[in-house]
């Protein structure tokens, strides 16, 4: 079939939050100069670790603006990331969805598109938002209408499979929840006992 072929990247420069830049960079060279220079060798790994993290982020940052994007083709649709690719089949695809960004992590985009397969889970689509396209949302039809033709069925709400999409939606609060708790925990366990 012809016209599903698509590929999105970034057309647009993301903007950087700079005071998150900056403060990267003074804690990253404050510990580069504190590990070189610092006689005492049981403070250095603590730094080293640190450091080592965010040399890390920085270059898993600059991965997936080089590699980052979403890929359509006949077989089904794939998001590329910094290191992986993960590709649901057409068949596998329960629904492609935009929805809002409350939190902000794709820094300008209010609109991130995901799909969700049969079991609940879902996908996010690299740089398939309002920020990347101008008309994101007459996109998101256009890329839903082609793709029905590859489905085999009609995009139709079943509710059992909304259920298992809203009980990953909690579970995935709870488990955010729990990581706040336990970081907060270890935070003041780690303050009160040093």
């Amino acid at each position: 079939m012809i016209g599903i072929e698509r590929a999105y990247g970034r057309r647009r420069t993301l903007s950087i939050v700079w005071w998150q830049a900056g403060i990267n960079v003074l804690i990253g060279v404050y510990l580069f100069l504190e590990t070189s220079t610092n006689p005492y060798g049981s403070q250095r790994g603590a730094g080293i670790v640190i450091l080592a993290l965010l040399l890390g982020r920085a270059v898993l940052v600059l991965l997936y603006r080089q590699r980052g994007g979403t890929i359509v083709g006949a077989q089904g649709i794939s998001a590329r990331n910094a290191v992986r690719t993960a590709t649901r089949t057409w068949h596998d695809v329960y629904d492609i969805r935009a929805e809002l960004n409350p939190s902000g992590r794709t820094e300008n985009a209010e609109w991130t598109t995901y799909v969700y397969d049969s079991d609940g889970r879902r996908m996010r689509l690299p740089y398939f938002d309002d920020w990347q396209l101008p008309d994101f949302h007459a996109e998101l039809a256009g890329l839903r209408a082609a793709s029905a033709l590859h489905r085999g069925v009609a995009w139709e709400l079943r509710p059992e499979v909304e259920d298992r999409i809203l009980r990953r939606a909690r579970d995935r609060k709870v488990w955010g929840m729990v990581c706040i708790a336990a970081f907060i925990a270890l935070f003041a366990a780690f303050v009160l006992l040093a």
